[in-house]
């Protein structure tokens, strides 16, 4: 888990889902993240599924969309304050 994030991009991802009071929709993530991050598509979602794996982030799949959320209790679990970092 902590490998996950130990990556600039992966933690600046899980910052954005942070600031978001409900789950966000792939539709808002990626155009938001990929935009300030400066990263592509395919690098993005390489990204994403690594936070999905370490158990970081929540995927929930509605039909075509995925929504994602931030797993904070699983992160406090471990330690980690999401509102510092």
């Amino acid at each position: 888990m902590l490998k996950a994030l130990a990556d600039e991009n992966r933690l600046e991802i899980v910052r954005h889902l942070a600031s978001q009071a409900k789950p966000c929709g792939s539709k808002e993530v990626v155009p938001s993240c990929s935009a300030v991050l400066a990263l592509s598509q395919p690098t993005f979602s390489h990204h994403m599924k690594q936070l999905v794996a370490a158990d970081i982030v929540s995927e929930e799949k509605t039909g075509k969309s995925k929504f994602y959320s931030l797993n904070r209790k699983r992160l406090n679990q471990i330690g980690i304050n999401v509102d510092k970092i």
